[in-house]
């Protein structure tokens, strides 16, 4: 298929309105856009980044206690409904990508990630309100940073690289 054939699948919003992603024709599942995730991965880098300073700097403020939320639902809206309408990140990594060339991609890979980044998010938030020492809470937001990092950034996404090694996905093969 030629690229601008296939550019024309690249919409804000999926059809039907909460569908995973989008249906590809010679696919034989949904896909969804690279290129909009990693936008994703990239807002959310920012955001534990900026966490992990406040953490420093300001601890006081807590920022865990509003973040934490904010990155479960986001993951969980995600992994449930794809990256349109309902996760906020999802929709600005959206946008922000809209006249950039899309890279389809399996959407199962994406899912898994998405509910791993869930339970992390959980995590976060299960440590702040049991209220454990910092530096476990410090651990799983590096981890979270260097997650996010390298899938905005390089390209590689940890999550996708487990389903694939856990239930075998040859589309998944790193290109």
């Amino acid at each position: 298929m030629r690229a601008d054939e296939l550019k024309q699948y690249h919409t804000f919003l999926t059809t039907p309105i909460l569908a995973m992603g989008q249906s590809i024709p010679g696919e034989s599942d949904l896909r969804i856009n690279e290129t909009a995730t990693r936008a994703r991965a990239g807002l959310l880098n920012v955001l534990s980044a900026v966490t992990m300073v406040i953490l420093l700097v300001r601890p006081e403020w807590d920022p865990v206690i509003y973040v934490g939320p904010y990155v479960i639902f986001d993951m969980l809206m995600a992994a449930i409904f794809g990256l349109t309408p309902l996760s906020p990140s999802g929709l600005l990594g959206t946008a922000m990508t809209m006249r950039t060339k899309a890279i389809w991609k399996p959407i199962k890979p994406k899912r898994f990630a998405w509910s791993l980044g869930a339970i992390m998010g959980i995590t976060c938030l299960t440590f702040r309100l049991l209220e454990m020492p910092d530096i476990w809470l410090f651990a799983v937001l590096g981890i979270c940073f260097m997650l996010t990092w390298l899938e905005a950034v390089l390209g590689f996404c940890v999550g996708c690289w487990m389903h694939a090694k856990m239930f075998g996905c040859e589309p998944c093969a790193l290109d």
